[in-house]
């Protein structure tokens, strides 16, 4: 519903019709008319021409309106420069807090180790450390069972058969008097040793 204002500019009577307000049409007629009344006083030239005033007027308040509006949009520079700025700050929050959130658990894992140390148990130790036990046990014994068979196959292996003469050596003569079997005991063992001083 549009309203219809009476007004009083520069003396003369005008009706306005608006959605506006009438404490707001009032007050724009009362601006303007400060205007004319302002003009007037410092431009003597401007008393008989009406007109002429009224132009003067209209320009200085064009004027006063650029000069606001350029303000606004600084203003709205700023406030998108401000905004983005607090839009960083947020985030750099947002990370301080995720960051602290991390610290806190760090700090908790810490207390329980440092509490095993103190007071260790081995379910304490296990949950702690996430140590797996049997694996461990399970790798023991299978290096046990690995030593013994290796120990096993150790002692089974049979001696191998030493030739009583190496080609690199000079044949060995029985001693006189010893028998067969004797002689081939003697010459075995001979053979042994020789053996363990080329190794």
């Amino acid at each position: 519903m549009k309203n219809r204002i009476k007004i009083f500019v520069d003396g003369k009577s005008f009706t306005l019709v608006g959605e506006e307000t009438e404490i707001h049409m009032q007050a724009v007629a009362t601006y303007i008319d400060d205007k004319l009344v302002e003009i007037r006083k410092n431009a003597a030239a401007v008393k008989m021409d009406t007109s002429l005033a009224y132009v003067l007027a209209a320009l200085n308040v064009a004027d006063e309106y650029f000069k606001e509006k350029e303000k606004v949009a600084e203003l709205e520079g700023r406030n998108l420069g401000l905004s983005t700025r607090l839009e960083e700050l947020v985030f750099q929050l947002d990370q301080a807090r995720l960051e602290i959130g991390e610290l806190k658990e760090n700090f908790k894992q810490a207390e329980k180790e440092i509490e095993v140390i103190k007071n260790p148990s081995l379910e304490e130790f296990g949950e702690v450390f996430e140590m797996d036990f049997e694996e461990k046990l399970d790798t023991k014994k299978e290096e046990e069972i690995e030593d013994k068979k290796e120990a096993k196959n150790e002692t089974r292996e049979e001696p191998k058969a030493v030739p009583l003469l190496q080609p690199e050596e000079k044949p060995h003569y029985y001693p006189m008097g010893l028998k067969g079997g004797q002689a081939e005991r003697i010459m075995t063992q001979k053979a042994k040793r020789g053996k363990r001083r080329r190794k």
